[in-house]
C-alpha cells in the first residue's frame, strides 16, 4: 500500500483527496476520499448534489457530475465514464470506479471511492484528473510517480500459483 494523503481538488463545498494506492500485479486501486459540506446551499439542493452520482437523468446532469480520469506517461487519456471498459479492440488502459461507500447528514457527507486502473501505468508521470462542475470543482490534477507503483508491483506475492 502506498500512502499519499494528497489534496487533489477542492471548492467551497467539496474536497477530494488521493488517500492511498494498493498495487497489484496487473493494476492499481486508488483510494479516494471525498468530503462534502453544505455551506450556504439549501438542504434540498445539498441532498440532490450528494445523490447525483446515483440518480442522474439528463445529459445536463451527466455533464455536471463527478468525473475521474488519468493521463498516462505514454499519452493515453482514460476516464471513468461511458463507454465503460476497454475499446472494441480490447486495447488501452481502463479506469473504473470499483466500490466505495460513505454517509453523512444534512450538513456534511464523507465518501470513499475506489478507482481501478488497469494495466499498471507505464514508467513516467501519472496524472490523476478530477472534475465536479455541480460542486464548483473545475478540472484539477495531481501527479504521482508511476515508478513507485511499478516497484511495488515487483513485490506482489501471488495468492495461488497458476
Amino acid at each position: 500500500m502506498l500512502g499519499y494523503g494528497l489534496r487533489w481538488g477542492s471548492s467551497a463545498n467539496a474536497m477530494v483527496v488521493v488517500e492511498a494506492a494498493r498495487v497489484f500485479s496487473d493494476g492499481v486501486m486508488f483510494q479516494v476520499g471525498r468530503q462534502l459540506r453544505r455551506g450556504d446551499l439549501s438542504v434540498r439542493a445539498f441532498q440532490q448534489l450528494v445523490h447525483e452520482d446515483h440518480f442522474y437523468a439528463s445529459d445536463e446532469d451527466r455533464r455536471a457530475r463527478l468525473r475521474y480520469g488519468a493521463v498516462l506517461a505514454d499519452g493515453q487519456h482514460v476516464t471513468d465514464g461511458y463507454p465503460f471498459g476497454r475499446d472494441s479492440e480490447g486495447t488501452g488502459a481502463v479506469l473504473m470506479r470499483h466500490g466505495g461507500g460513505g454517509g453523512g447528514g444534512a450538513s456534511s457527507y464523507r465518501y470513499t471511492d475506489e478507482l481501478w486502473l488497469h494495466p499498471l501505468p507505464p514508467t513516467g508521470p501519472l496524472e490523476l484528473v478530477v472534475q465536479w462542475p455541480s460542486l464548483g470543482l473545475p478540472e484539477q490534477r495531481v501527479a504521482l510517480p508511476a515508478a513507485d507503483m511499478l516497484q511495488a508491483a515487483e513485490q506482489v506475492t501471488a495468492l495461488w500459483p497458476d
